[in-house]
C-alpha cells in the first residue's frame, strides 16, 4: 500500500478541518395549526425586529369555491424576547376576497403586507393580489386593526397561477409571476400604486413566455443593483427543461435575455427563488424530476454571456422534492429544505457550504412527520442570529385534517 506524501496529509487535514459537523440540530415549534387558525403554511416572511408573517392555503373559514372548501388565512408570529406569540391577522372570506394565498408575504413601507392568492376574486376566478394595512385603534398604537384590500383581481386572459411571490421596488410598483395568461406560458407583471384618490392600481405587462424562452415562470423575480430583473422558468427552452432569464427595462420597454436553458447534466426544472450574491452570481436549485435534484450557479463571463456550474446533486437520503430556492448568510453558505426524503421520508434543512471552490452538502434536521411537521416549506428565512425558520405543510397536530396534521412553523438555530 503507497503511503499518503505529507504534503496530501496537510490537504486533507486543512479539509477535514473546514468541513461543516454531521450533527444535526434541535429544531423548536413556534406554532401548531389547529385549522381553525390555518393549515398548510407557506413560506415566512421576517421584519427588523424579527417578527415573522406568513400565509396558510387552507384552514380559517369554509365558504369557499362550489365544494365549500376553507379559505385560507394570513397569520403574525412576534418576537417577545426568546420566544413568539401567535397572532391571527386575517381570514379569507370567500370566492370574491380570494381564497388560497400560496405565496410569501411581502413586508413594504409601514410594515404593509402584500401577498396574493391562488384562486377566485372580484373578475373570474384566476386569483387576486392584495394588501394587509396595520392600522392604529388607539392613540398610542397599542392594538392594531389590519385592514385588507384586493390591489388586482386576475381575469381568465390577464394571469393565473400566482406562485412565486412578490418583489417591490423604491417606488413602491409590485412585480410578480404567472404560471399561464390566456394560452401563452406565463408572464412576468408590474402592479403601480394609484396616482390620485380616484384610481387604483393599474398592471403593466413586463413579459411574456411563449416556450423558447421558457415556460411556467414559477419563482418569484429579484433584483439587482441597477434595476434589472432575474428569474427561472419551470419549462421551456430548448429541450423544455427549463430557463433563466434577465428583463432589462429599456426606456418605457422592458427586453428579455435568455442567460441560460436547461440540458440534463446541468439539471432539469429549476424551481423557486433565485439568489444574487455581491459579485453579480446567481444560485437556483432544479427540481430533477427524473434525475436528482440540484444546486447551480450562474457566473457572468467577461464576454457577457453567463456560465453554469451544476453545484451538488441531491441523492434520496439526503432530500427529494425540491420545490423552493436558496437563502444566503452573510459569510456565503447558503440553506433550502427539500419537502420529502431524508431519514424518515418527511423532509430535511440542508446546509450548502463553500469550501475550497467546491460545495460541502450537510444535513441539518431530517423531520419525523410528528409533532415537529412534515413537508417542510421554503424559501427560509435568516435573523440577525443566524437562526432559520420555516414551515411544515403537514405534521403537528396529528389529529388535524385527518390525521395529516395542518402544519407547523418553526425555528432552528445554525449555530
Amino acid at each position: 500500500m503507497k503511503a499518503k506524501s505529507p504534503l496530501n496529509l496537510a490537504a486533507l487535514a486543512v479539509l477535514l478541518a473546514l468541513a461543516p459537523p454531521a450533527h444535526t440540530q434541535t429544531l423548536n415549534v413556534l406554532h401548531t395549526f389547529e385549522a381553525t387558525d390555518g393549515a398548510g403554511p407557506g413560506a415566512l416572511a421576517i421584519d427588523a425586529t424579527g417578527n415573522l408573517y406568513g400565509s396558510t392555503t387552507a384552514g380559517g373559514i369554509q365558504n369557499c369555491s362550489s365544494v365549500g372548501r376553507f379559505c385560507g388565512t394570513l397569520f403574525e408570529l412576534t418576537k417577545q424576547n426568546s420566544s413568539f406569540s401567535f397572532h391571527s391577522l386575517y381570514q379569507f372570506q370567500n370566492n370574491q376576497d380570494g381564497f388560497s394565498p400560496n405565496s410569501p408575504l411581502t413586508i413594504g413601507p409601514s410594515g404593509i403586507l402584500y401577498g396574493s392568492t391562488l384562486d377566485a376574486g372580484i373578475e373570474g376566478g384566476w386569483g387576486t393580489v392584495f394588501s394587509l394595512r396595520p392600522t392604529c385603534v388607539d392613540l398610542g398604537c397599542r392594538q392594531l386593526l389590519w385592514r385588507k384590500a384586493i390591489l388586482w383581481a386576475f381575469g381568465e386572459c390577464d394571469g393565473a397561477g400566482t406562485n412565486g411571490g412578490l418583489v417591490q421596488d423604491s417606488a413602491g410598483n409590485l412585480y410578480g409571476t404567472t404560471v399561464e395568461m390566456c394560452g401563452h406560458t406565463g408572464q412576468v407583471y408590474e402592479l403601480s400604486p394609484p396616482k390620485g384618490l380616484n384610481s387604483g392600481w393599474q398592471k403593466t405587462l413586463v413579459h411574456i413566455f411563449r416556450g423558447p424562452d421558457g415556460r411556467w415562470p414559477e419563482g418569484p423575480v429579484v433584483f439587482d443593483t441597477t434595476g434589472n430583473l432575474y428569474g427561472s422558468t419551470l419549462g421551456g427552452g430548448n429541450l423544455n427543461l427549463g430557463t433563466v432569464y434577465k428583463l432589462a427595462l429599456q426606456g418605457q420597454t422592458w427586453s428579455e435575455t435568455l442567460l441560460h436553458t436547461f440540458t440534463g447534466p446541468d439539471g432539469i426544472k429549476p424551481i423557486g427563488n433565485l439568489v444574487r450574491d455581491g459579485s453579480g452570481n446567481l444560485y437556483g436549485v432544479t427540481n430533477g424530476d427524473s434525475q436528482p435534484g440540484g444546486a447551480f450557479e450562474l457566473t457572468p463571463t467577461p464576454g457577457g454571456g453567463w456560465k453554469v456550474l451544476r453545484l451538488f446533486s441531491f441523492q434520496p437520503g439526503q432530500g427529494q422534492n425540491l420545490a423552493s430556492g436558496l437563502v444566503m448568510d452573510a459569510n456565503g453558505n447558503m440553506y433550502g429544505v427539500a419537502g420529502y426524503g431524508g431519514t424518515f421520508g418527511h423532509g430535511t434543512v440542508y446546509k450548502l457550504t463553500p469550501i475550497m471552490g467546491k460545495w460541502s452538502y450537510s444535513k441539518l434536521y431530517d423531520f419525523t412527520g410528528g409533532n415537529d411537521g412534515s413537508n417542510p416549506q421554503g424559501p427560509l428565512v435568516l435573523d440577525a442570529s443566524g437562526n432559520l425558520y420555516g414551515s411544515s405543510a403537514a405534521g403537528g397536530d396529528l389529529n388535524c385534517n385527518n390525521g395529516i396534521g395542518c402544519g407547523t412553523v418553526w425555528m432552528l438555530s445554525t449555530n
